[in-house]
């Protein structure tokens, strides 16, 4: 069995909601220096980062992905992550604490996000190459800088196909750690928001992003995603949810479905099936790692949605 190594970061996300608008107290603010209170209506803490919602995902469809990532001496695992994710490679920070994620909602789901690193800007102390378990997929994402490029300059040469996903850390890379970044690796999954501020980093259009990478897989949140090569775009919907409660790491599950299909040598087609259909289970609590779904019923969902069986 070859798995999926998860190169990413882990956190603490502090979820609030605010029942009204962000931008219409931000306005108020425009012609004077910002000063702005909210009163929050909730806050949850849930076990978060990136990292950790694909893992959770991934084991959720019966893989036991290798989490690769630093956290501090604070952060506990459930025992659902430590029965069913590959712990081995993680590192523990001696003096810090887990990194933390501070996400503001609002009743049309526009988001302020504040992120304080901690134990993060430890993750290049983790050796990619060190993994001696046979892999088919490396996804590299948000995380220390130096972490992501030193992952995937490792494992360039070790066979196995490499997702770029730089997301928000995308401001901190320069034009030529993005090119070597790019080079290195088969995919760029991104959002539409990240792509545009990739294309104006590296200062080239979508003709000449596309002769790095196999493919690029841009999502667009409700409105599905597109998987682009050279020689055709598939435009993807996303499934339609309506108990929808949370939609802060709806990609997290889409990224996870999307591998776990192809691990599974799954056609592309049927692979966004499956991550779409699985990030649309994501929208049904606060936080990424707090929905729950079976095999079984994932396939009779997947029948029901798309009119085809699934083995997974």
């Amino acid at each position: 069995m070859s798995h999926i190594v998860v190169s990413w970061s882990t956190a603490y996300d502090y979820i609030m909601s605010y029942r009204w608008n962000l931008e219409d107290e931000i306005k108020k603010w425009i012609t004077h220096k910002l000063n702005v209170a909210f009163d929050i209506d909730e806050m949850y803490r849930q076990s978060g980062g990136t990292g950790m919602n694909i893992s959770y995902n991934l084991a959720l469809l019966g893989e036991n992905p290798i989490l690769l990532t630093s956290i501090g001496k604070d952060y506990i695992f459930s025992d659902f992550i430590k029965e069913n994710v590959n712990l081995d490679f993680i590192h523990i920070s001696a003096k810090k604490m887990t990194s933390s994620w501070y996400i503001t909602s609002d009743a049309s789901q526009n988001q302020i996000t504040a992120f304080y690193p901690w134990a993060m800007n430890e993750a290049d102390s983790i050796i990619a190459r060190n993994v001696n378990i046979p892999t088919n997929y490396w996804i590299v994402s948000p995380n220390k800088k130096e972490a992501m490029l030193s992952h995937i300059k490792d494992m360039h040469t070790a066979w196995v196909e490499i997702f770029f996903d730089p997301g928000p850390q995308l401001k901190n890379f320069s034009k030529e750690e993005l090119i070597i970044a790019s080079e290195m690796s088969d995919y760029l999954i991104v959002n539409d928001n990240e792509y545009t501020e990739f294309k104006e980093i590296m200062w080239l259009e979508d003709e000449e992003i596309r002769k790095f990478f196999s493919k690029l897989i841009i999502t667009y949140w409700e409105n599905g995603a597109k998987i682009i090569d050279d020689t055709w775009v598939t435009h993807i919907p996303a499934v339609r949810n309506h108990h929808l409660v949370d939609t802060t790491w709806v990609g997290d599950a889409f990224r996870a479905g999307l591998l776990k299909g192809l691990n599974t040598k799954k056609s592309w087609r049927t692979s966004w099936m499956i991550g779409a259909l699985l990030a649309s289970f994501c929208l049904w609590a606060h936080g990424a790692q707090n929905h729950f779904i079976d095999q079984k019923h994932f396939r009779s969902w997947f029948y029901e949605e798309f009119g085809e069986e699934i083995e997974l």
